[in-house]
């Protein structure tokens, strides 16, 4: 396991990566988003996909994403019928990823594509390389309710990340042969964390740049997601007790009904990976 730093510039990029963009009314930043990572994928990566996953949203999100789904024959496109939360697009980002490296982020554009490069170093030596916000650009009380949540989940669970919610996160593929994705909402982060922790996957911490918010609101400060978190972190609490090195993940595990209706290139277990 690596203790030095790799050399950003003199790696070689991965042979695949499935790049997941979560989105929920996103009109005003998912192309910005999506074409920025077309410019960078190809100088981190042999082959790559990007999948954006729709989450129901009542703006004209769609109706660009659809275009960018033409325009770019490298982006995968599903669209949930209604909003299910943001641990429910990822979960069937995941399912759809075809590549051996896995990586998500928001589709706001509140963070630098480049950086994509820092986690790809350590990827060889870690199962998941999480990134945290050098400086977080959020409004002075998101700041403030990150850090009380952070430190409740930390006490809670015995997650020891700093950022746990930052989403700039890369994975291997076989962390997903055994982390399950039940959350539905907020709390997905601090489940695949958990869980992670509870399994003795190698985690590796990476400072990544962090901007302001150009167009639309955030979710995150909606009473509505901060009460379905709390509810979603007792249950976690609850289930991590039951958490085995033998347990079925997201993908050794049946695709589940809701995923097959919005997915429907989803792959069963079987099938072979594009490596």
């Amino acid at each position: 396991m690596s203790a030095v730093a790799p050399d950003e510039d003199s790696l070689p990029s991965v042979r695949g990566l499935s790049v997941i963009l979560p989105a929920f009314n996103e009109e005003g930043n998912i192309r910005r988003t999506v074409e920025t990572a077309i410019r960078v994928l190809p100088t981190v990566a042999t082959r790559w996909e990007v999948i954006v996953v729709d989450d129901g949203s009542n703006d004209t999100t769609a109706l660009i994403c659809d275009d960018l789904r033409t325009r770019y024959p490298k982006v995968q496109v599903i669209r949930h019928g209604q909003n299910r939360g943001y641990g429910a697009a990822l979960k069937s980002g995941i399912t759809l990823a075809k590549y051996h490296i896995i990586f998500f982020t928001d589709s706001d554009g509140q963070f630098d594509l480049r950086d994509l490069r820092k986690l790809i170093c350590w990827s060889k030596d870690y199962d998941i390389v999480a990134g945290y916000r050098a400086e977080r650009q959020d409004p002075l009380h998101r700041r403030i309710n990150a850090l009380g949540w952070n430190v409740l989940v930390r006490l809670l669970l015995g997650i020891k990340i700093r950022d746990i919610d930052c989403a700039f996160k890369l994975f291997r593929r076989e962390v997903f042969d055994h982390v399950q994705i039940r959350c539905v909402g907020a709390m997905v982060n601090t489940e695949i964390l958990a869980q992670a922790t509870r399994l003795g996957m190698r985690i590796r911490e990476v400072k990544v740049s962090h901007f302001p918010r150009r167009y639309g609101k955030q979710s995150g400060a909606n009473i509505r997601v901060i009460i379905k978190a709390f509810r979603e972190l007792g249950r976690l609490w609850r289930k991590l007790r039951h958490v085995a090195p033998d347990q079925q993940g997201v993908h050794s595990g049946p695709v589940d009904a809701a995923i097959a209706r919005d997915v429907p290139e989803a792959k069963s277990p079987s099938d072979s990976l594009t490596s």
